[in-house]
């Protein structure tokens, strides 16, 4: 092989073992642009607010006209916020992150572009989508359907007997208090039956009633059932059976303190002891603490009786869970 053939062939083999020993290099590179880029295209969007919560005098400036802000105030990026001191305003941006201005001010909303970066926060997520929607929809427009914004809510399924328990109720999370086990009949009959147990099938019923009303309350079984432990109930016409078992879960005081604290308050917003309670029964709701839902959408309506969303979710409720 003639010297000049030889020195292209190394020359080849070298450019080989570059590309091979750089391709690792190359790929991070190339996701490193790659994020950048995302993170750009996100800090450069039009960003759109809505006004979820606010203490004061705060004023909002839209194409050059001043006006009092209100809940539900809609603003986008050329927008302007004057917040005077002592007050403080809570903006939810493109219906993902929620953030709170409290230092006095005149705030350009262009500028808060990094306040609208999802972070991880104790706020629920479906809550904020599902109050933004409530927001921002248009005046007259129907309430919409919380459930339809909350995940784990169950299956629609009809069982081959006679009796549909809503998939609400495949699970309760119970700690105090009473919320209705109900069900519907299929039939015109006028007696049923209720059963526990402590296993998902199989076994005996560890408590079984005869009734003529379509529910049983929690606080009946507080006799048998004990704190930390997983029970499984159903519902039949009488004289007939009913294998489909729901989950009842005693949850101990202690686990359940901790568990409500670590949503009581979301991280960086601000919010006033109604929409707290409002806020809090979605997210107990949407886990299946029924009881303690109840009792903090009854707070919202007694705090802030002239919000009709408040009245209207804690109606809709009691009808959803028969509780009267």
């Amino acid at each position: 092989m003639d010297p000049l053939s030889t020195m292209k062939n190394i020359r080849y083999l070298n450019m080989g073992n570059t590309i091979k020993l750089n391709l690792p290099v190359m790929k991070k590179i190339n996701y490193t642009i790659f994020f950048l880029f995302l993170t750009s295209a996100i800090l450069a969007q039009d960003n759109m607010f809505v006004v979820y919560s606010l203490k004061g005098n705060v004023t909002a400036v839209d194409n050059k006209v001043e006006s009092k802000a209100k809940i539900g105030t809609i603003l986008n990026n050329a927008s302007v916020l004057k917040i005077p001191s002592g007050s403080f305003a809570t903006l939810i941006c493109n219906e993902t992150s929620m953030f709170t201005l409290s230092k006095s001010g005149n705030y350009t909303l262009s500028n808060l572009k990094d306040s609208c970066i999802v972070k991880k926060s104790s706020l629920s997520s479906n809550y904020m989508k599902y109050i933004w929607s409530e927001l921002t929809k248009s005046k007259g427009s129907p309430e919409k359907n919380r459930k339809a914004y909350m995940a784990n809510v169950g299956a629609v399924s009809r069982s081959i007997n006679n009796i549909w328990i809503d998939p609400k109720l495949d699970t309760v999370n119970y700690v105090s208090g009473t919320i209705p086990l109900s069900w519907k009949s299929y039939t015109d009959a006028e007696k049923f039956e209720f059963k526990l147990y402590t296993q998902p099938s199989g076994g005996n019923a560890i408590f079984s009633k005869l009734t003529d009303k379509k529910h049983v309350p929690v606080s009946e079984l507080l006799k048998i059932i004990q704190p930390g432990k997983v029970y499984y109930w159903t519902a039949m016409v009488k004289d007939e059976t009913n294998d489909d078992r729901k989950y009842l879960h005693y949850w101990p005081k202690e686990e359940y303190i901790n568990f409500y604290n670590s949503i009581k308050k979301p991280e960086g917003a601000n919010e006033t002891e109604a929409e707290m309670n409002f806020r809090l029964g979605f997210v107990l709701e949407e886990a299946h603490f029924l009881a303690e839902a109840y009792q903090h959408y009854q707070k919202a309506t007694q705090l802030a009786p002239a919000i009709p969303l408040y009245r209207f979710v804690f109606m809709s409720f009691k009808k959803d869970y028969e509780i009267k």
